[in-house]
Order: C-alpha cells, then structure tokens, then sequence
C-alpha cells in the first residue's frame, strides 16, 4: 500500500488535534450529551474526537455553539477545521452567503497574502459594522 502524502498527514493530524480540543472543550459534559446536544450518535462524536472523522459544516456549527470556546481555542478550532474541510468555518461562510458583493470584494484579493497590518485594519473595518447587525435598519 503507498505511503500517505503529506496533504493526508496533515489532514489527519489536524482532525486529531481539533478532536482533542472538542473533548477539553466539552469538559464536564459527557461524550453522549455532547452527541446528543448536536444531533449525533455517541458512536460519531466518538470518531470525531478520536480524530477519525471531521465534523461536517453543521455538526461543526452545532459543536461551537454548544461547546462556546474561548476566543483562542475558537481560533485554532477554527484553522484546523479549515485545514481539514479546505473551506471557511460555517459562520464565515453564512457571513459572505448575506452578503453576496463581499464576493467580488474578496477575490481582489486573490494571489494576495495580507499583511499582519492589513488584517488590523480590514478586522477594525468590520468592526466599525457592528451597528448594521441583522435585523437592524441601515443608515
């Protein structure tokens, strides 16, 4: 059998590493709450911890919102499941799904790798958002 390729390696690490986080995240709550709170059989959230499988997109959503991890454990749940899924995290997805312009805004930037200065600002751009929340009339 050929050896597994980087990619796989890596994709294999991270769905080991954001199990372990799930299971620290999840603390006091049993593997079978947790399931079920997310809609899961035990035996699932089993191989999502162990690192067997990933989370899909709603599993994934579902997870964070039960789970309500600090900003930093958010973050690196967040890049390995970006790592594992080659997509953007549920919520950042549903973010440019609302605002379907952002798109052609965003691909401005393909080939681009921004700087730590550009994400502070393009990060205090989205904050200074906040005010035009859903639900809320625009200005």
């Amino acid at each position: 059998m050929p050896a597994k390729v980087a990619a796989d390696k890596s994709s294999e690490k991270a769905k080991k590493n954001l199990g372990a986080l799930i299971v620290r995240c999840r603390g006091t709550l049993s593997q079978s709450q947790l399931a079920k709170r997310v809609g899961l059989p035990r035996s699932n959230m089993k191989y999502i911890e162990d690192g067997v499988n990933a989370p899909t997109a709603e599993v994934y959503d579902k997870l964070i919102k039960e789970l309500k991890p600090d900003l930093q454990t958010r973050q690196r749940m967040d890049r390995l499941y970006m790592a594992i899924r080659k997509v953007p995290p549920p919520d950042i997805c549903r973010t440019i799904i609302q605002n379907k312009d952002l798109v052609d805004a965003m691909r401005k930037l393909e080939g681009c790798n921004l700087t730590p200065d550009q994400i502070k600002s393009v990060a205090a751009l989205f904050a200074s958002f906040q005010e035009n929340r859903e639900g809320e009339p625009t200005k």
